[in-house]
């Protein structure tokens, strides 16, 4: 086996702060190994300025890494679960899940609030997921939704530049990088909005016939994490979607099971296709709420503008 493995990471903080957690993991269980960072920018970083559905939504953010590690010129890439389309490229895999952070989204708010209806009247919201703007909207259809990009630090300073009362970003990314919102408070959106597949989890992604790369990513692997996040992405899989769809889907295990809650949504909120059930993982939960919820007729919420 080779001693010196290369990290495949977008450039962003928020995923060379997921890049250095995996790396430090990896360091801490092999430490006569080298794991390198090697930074990659994508299509999705480049352009700041489009909506992500605008400049080709699925894979944005990872098609370029996707591409060194094809090349071989790295041995495996860090990403955000939820960027990674359901259909990889012939030859990858997806060698390891790690245990999930939280997978729910927050409202940053300028005043306090203890509830959505705590929001003014016709209040500014800022968010380029038409995941949380049709989910927002089902519950204040009067809420005005502005879309904003980029990074935390970016969009935190658009609250003050757009006049928004509050923007919406994913609890995990702010706890990783430990971000410091003041003067301005955290209210969770765990009750309002249904995550993204596999939001809060991290994918680690090599080639399927890199046995020695797999195995030293077996060791930081979570079974449960990844069997919740699998019915997720099955879910998404069958009706055609990405991260970028009006599509939630929320996975948990317990004593009897698993449990799955998924959502299509119309990007206004006003076409609304929720759904839950339960059982063993060979039930194939994600599957068979997507084909009910296709027989619904919920493909025709996914016609976004």
């Amino acid at each position: 086996m080779k001693t010196t493995f290369i990290i495949g990471t977008r450039k962003s903080k928020l995923a060379l702060c997921q890049s250095q957690l995996v790396q430090k993991q990896l360091q801490t269980r092999f430490p006569q190994l080298e794991f390198k960072l090697q930074p990659i920018v994508t299509e999705g970083d480049r352009n700041l300025h489009d909506s992500l559905q605008k400049i080709g939504g699925k894979g944005v953010f990872v098609k370029e890494i996707e591409h060194e590690l094809l090349s071989a010129k790295i041995d495996f890439a860090v990403h955000s679960l939820k960027d990674v389309p359901p259909v990889l490229p012939q030859g990858l895999t997806i060698g390891a899940v790690p245990k999930r952070a939280s997978a729910f989204d927050c409202l940053i708010t300028v005043a306090p609030i203890k509830s959505l209806a705590d929001l003014p009247q016709n209040a500014r919201i800022g968010t380029n997921s038409l995941r949380r703007e049709g989910q927002l909207l089902h519950a204040r259809p009067d809420l005005v939704i502005v879309p904003i990009r980029g990074n935390v630090d970016t969009r935190l300073a658009k609250i003050a530049s757009e006049n928004l009362a509050g923007i919406v970003l994913a609890e995990a990314g702010l706890d990783r990088l430990a971000v410091d919102i003041a003067p301005y408070y955290r209210y969770s959106l765990q009750d309002v909005i249904l995550p993204a597949t596999g939001q809060g989890a991290l994918a680690i992604e090599c080639r399927q016939a890199d046995t020695d790369t797999l195995g030293l990513l077996a060791a930081i692997h979570d079974a449960q994490t990844a069997s919740c996040v699998q019915i997720e992405r099955a879910f998404l899989k069958a009706l055609g979607g990405s991260c970028n769809f009006p599509i939630g889907a929320y996975a948990t295990q317990n004593a009897l099971g698993y449990e799955f809650k998924g959502l299509v949504a119309a990007q206004d909120g006003t076409a609304w296709y929720p759904i839950e059930n339960r059982g063993p993982l060979t039930a194939k939960l994600g599957k068979t709420a997507a084909d009910t919820l296709i027989a619904q007729g919920a493909l025709a919420a996914l016609a976004v503008d």
